[in-house]
């Protein structure tokens, strides 16, 4: 469980408690116990339950409920940032009560803190720390969090919830030209979970600056249901609008023909803004029905998602390739999926660094930048795919170097021309990550790689 002061991870078992309300701590003297920013209000209102527990934590002490919480707090603590929060939209017409999303927030926040702890307050504690207090209000401060909240990645792998008022204003685009990182490690703790948002591609007078909420290697119909279910809206960003996702074929799938006759076609849908939308063939008449498209794309993602989630052996990918492969464009996300996996693997044990396998992957490698690039031309949501792509096309350039049996180093020469590119864009595309953790620790392995390079290049005395 995270510290509740600091967040950083503790152990339930033999962890330490808060004194005041027993809510597992790194250690009675950790600095966030007392920062009204952190712990120091919300204690008051949690230390109204009069028992701890030492079974089922998460359910005893759930700190999903804290950020609402801390909303309704500032109330009294911080009017300006009441009154900047409270005008943040929440989209209460979408989460009445009936509803899957009011019936979730219900159960697991607004009962919970209502019954557990604000009831239990005494009069004059209520009313100075929380002159306003009901269950719609805690209602409305989950449709905020839901609506506006932002994710942060902290080094040790636990992830915040913050919400920012400017921010949030930010428009959607599925193929957005700004992108957000926070202050992790400051040199102030002012600056701590800092926003910073960066142009990453050129904008000009007049155009929106764009920010993503939803993941930019799924498909449209995928990213639209999810900005629907999650965010209630529609988007109509010109990667939503164009059926081949601006060329990349991205959700395309192959035409079987009719059962007598072969088709080359491509399969898109007519009309991707419509969530019922037939999918046309290019080159015949055949149409396929939405849902029948949804069907077989469902299953073939829990296929993929089953064979990763248990670390998938590279004949069981390549497999799984062949056969989705008959349904699906060559750069369907699902492919995609599969395809980043393999370039990991190829070339990492001695069966697997044939000369054909290293070409394979080079061509996987480059056809999956391609695609990475025209999705987000400015690193700004696939840096650490775009990272390991090119460290892969690195690896896979070095080694066919050294394993060819051309005795010229010359004429081999433009593999380590592309190689050392390759490692560069892969250090440049992660500049902006170098504070998350997943960021830092590849950015670490590269960091390595290059070296290793350079030093390979001094011993063979060749300058590139």
């Amino acid at each position: 469980m995270p510290c509740i002061g600091c967040y950083q991870p503790v152990s339930t078992e033999a962890g330490e408690r808060c004194a005041s309300c027993g809510w597992p701590v790194c250690s009675g003297h950790c600095p966030g116990l007392r920062d009204p920013r952190h712990h120091a209000l919300e204690c008051r209102v949690l230390s109204a339950r009069p028992h701890c527990a030492v079974d089922n934590m998460p359910d005893y002490y759930r700190h999903d409920a804290l950020l609402p919480l801390r909303c309704v707090l500032l109330q009294a603590s911080d009017p300006d940032g009441w009154r900047r929060l409270s005008d943040m939209q929440a989209h209460m017409e979408c989460r009445l009560p009936g509803t899957e999303v009011y019936d979730e927030a219900n159960e697991f926040v607004v009962e919970y803190l209502m019954n557990s702890f604000i009831s239990q307050l005494d009069n004059d504690v209520r009313s100075k720390l929380l002159p306003d207090i009901s269950a719609a209000l805690l209602h409305r401060m989950c449709g905020i969090i839901d609506t506006n909240a932002l994710e942060i990645r902290l080094h040790d792998g636990v992830e915040l919830l913050a919400l920012y008022t400017n921010t949030c204003i930010m428009e959607h685009s599925c193929i957005p030209n700004t992108k957000h990182t926070f202050c992790i490690t400051p040199k102030s703790k002012d600056d701590l979970y800092k926003i910073t948002v960066k142009v990453v591609v050129p904008v000009q007078k007049g155009d929106h600056i764009t920010t993503m909420y939803s993941h930019a290697l799924w498909g449209t119909q995928a990213r639209r249901q999810h900005l629907k279910d999650n965010k209630y809206f529609a988007c109509k960003c010109p990667r939503c609008s164009d059926p081949t996702e601006l060329g990349t074929y991205l959700s395309a799938m192959k035409c079987l023909g009719d059962g007598n006759n072969a088709c080359n076609g491509i399969h898109l849908p007519e009309d991707p803004l419509d969530e019922e939308t037939d999918w046309v063939c290019s080159e015949c008449r055949i149409r396929v029905k939405n849902s029948q498209v949804n069907m077989l794309i469902s299953q073939m993602g829990e296929e993929v998602e089953n064979v990763q989630m248990m670390g998938g052996s590279v004949p069981t990918l390549e497999n799984l390739l062949c056969r989705l492969s008959t349904f699906l464009h060559p750069n369907h996300y699902h492919l995609y999926s599969i395809k980043h996996s393999l370039v990991q693997l190829y070339g990492r044990h001695p069966k697997l660094m044939s000369p054909e396998i290293l070409d394979k992957k080079i061509k996987m490698c480059e056809d999956l930048l391609k695609i990475t690039k025209i999705l987000d031309p400015g690193n700004a949501r696939l840096s650490l795919y775009s990272a390991v792509l090119y460290h892969e096309l690195h690896s896979a350039l070095v080694l066919k170097f050294k394993t060819s049996n051309e005795k010229s180093d010359e004429k081999l020469k433009p593999l380590l021309v592309k190689a050392k590119a390759a490692v560069e864009e892969a250090l440049d595309s992660l500049k902006d990550d170098i504070e998350e953790s997943s960021g830092k620790k590849l950015f670490a392995v590269i960091v390595q790689t290059k070296r290793d390079f350079d030093k390979f290049l001094k011993e063979k005395k060749v300058t590139l």
